[in-house]
């Protein structure tokens, strides 16, 4: 693996736009002036971010960050109407979309508050919670936005108060870049349990060409559905390229790198790496080259600095294999195991065979003992005429029959 490239997906954020929002009805159609008034939390975006400094400075698009009355009225005017004037919508009393007051009276004033007119006040307050990939869990942190953007397409930088963070690198550039993607992090329900949902990393390939930006059939909508605001990352490098961004028309573009810089700069906001950067890259790095005791402990130094769920992940294989046994019973993937079981004993029989062979032979050219000798000697019947040799070696000569009879003439 690439430890840049898990390095900036362990930066990836979710950010999740709330507005308390107060709203006023104003109702003077009696001729007496009554004014009912609430203030109420409604969810109004969710778009996905990235770390860029250790201190927790996180870039996005301030498109779904920015005041969005439209969508935020709807839902502040029904639970207006049904909590401080009683009245009984027809899609359900829970709903956050528009609908109508099964009393036409109240139902004219519910439409009225949609439209924001003059007896009807609106006024949202944005806050913003950032979602970081822990290993504990979905927790939100509440953000800052540290500088003044203005535009849907402007740098948004939100500042949580943390330290030690991943962070991702920058890397602006003029070239095409036909290897890239646009990565967030995504709602993922359970299959075992409907009702539970977790955020886990996503990606959509993608070319980036200056500001635009083309991809496959489900870009627009991985946009819309959470990735919204989130980075472009060159896969070769791992770098930041862009943020991306969809409009309310669906149309898909990028914003360069170079513009986070220049909002950084205007912040007066420093990038630097952060200690989990530097203990987690060598922690990967140990861990291609197959270090894996050494990897395992740099990855829990990580993990000192900043929970990630990345890093816990790849620490859990670190030391699963550092625990393995290079080769371990029972796992055998020698060559021995591809032979069928009854080759053995054509083996055993072949060596068996060679052995008895052996022995035969060895025995046939095996010299007679001196015992073998004497029992040949006595049991023919035969004179064996000795053979008799000097002591020097010299060849030996066969004796002299005259002898004995000399011996006895003596």
């Amino acid at each position: 693996m690439d430890p840049e490239l898990v390095g900036t997906q362990a930066a990836l954020v979710r950010i999740n736009v709330i507005a308390d929002v107060t709203i006023a009805h104003v109702n003077h159609s009696t001729g007496a002036v009554v004014i009912h008034q609430g203030t109420y939390e409604v969810p109004q975006a969710e778009a996905s971010g990235v770390l860029v400094t250790g201190d927790g400075v996180v870039a996005t698009l301030y498109r779904l960050l920015r005041e969005d009355l439209d969508t935020v009225t709807v839902p502040a005017a029904n639970r207006l109407f049904v909590e401080q004037i009683g009245a009984q919508l027809v899609d359900g009393n829970d709903t956050t979309d528009p609908t109508h007051a099964t009393d036409p009276a109240i139902d004219e004033h519910l439409q009225h508050c949609y439209r924001r007119v003059e007896h009807c006040i609106v006024v949202p307050h944005e806050r913003y919670e950032v979602v970081l990939l822990s290993a504990g869990g979905e927790e939100s942190v509440p953000a800052t936005l540290v500088n003044q953007p203005s535009g849907p397409t402007d740098v948004a930088l939100l500042r949580i108060g943390a330290g030690g963070l991943p962070t991702a690198s920058l890397s602006p550039t003029q070239e095409p870049v036909d290897d890239a993607m646009v990565a967030g992090l995504e709602w993922e329900v359970s299959q075992s349990a409907p009702s539970t949902r977790s955020l886990q990393p996503a990606d959509e390939p993608v070319r980036l060409d200056g500001s635009r930006l083309t991809g496959g059939q489900t870009l627009t909508s991985s946009l819309a559905g959470g990735l919204n605001g989130g980075p472009v990352i060159d896969r070769a490098t791992g770098g930041v390229l862009a943020l991306a961004d969809c409009d309310p028309s669906f149309v898909v573009s990028a914003v360069g790198a170079a513009s986070i810089q220049a909002a950084l700069v205007g912040a007066g906001i420093t990038p630097a790496r952060s200690g989990f950067d530097i203990a987690f890259a060598d922690g990967l790095a140990q861990l291609n080259r197959g270090e894996y005791a050494v990897a395992a402990e740099r990855l829990q130094t990580a993990t000192t600095y900043f929970d990630s769920a990345l890093a816990r992940d790849y620490l859990t294989v670190a030391q699963e294999r550092a625990a393995a046994p290079d080769d371990p019973v029972g796992n055998s993937t020698s060559d021995d195991a591809s032979i069928p079981w009854w080759m053995w004993g054509v083996v055993a029989l072949l060596v068996l065979g060679a052995l008895t062979a052996g022995l035969l032979i060895g025995r046939r050219r095996r010299p007679a003992s001196s015992d073998d000798r004497s029992a040949a000697s006595s049991g023919t019947g035969h004179h064996v005429v000795g053979m008799a040799g000097p002591a020097d070696g010299a060849a030996p000569t066969a004796g002299d029959a005259s002898a004995g009879q000399r011996d006895a003439d003596r």
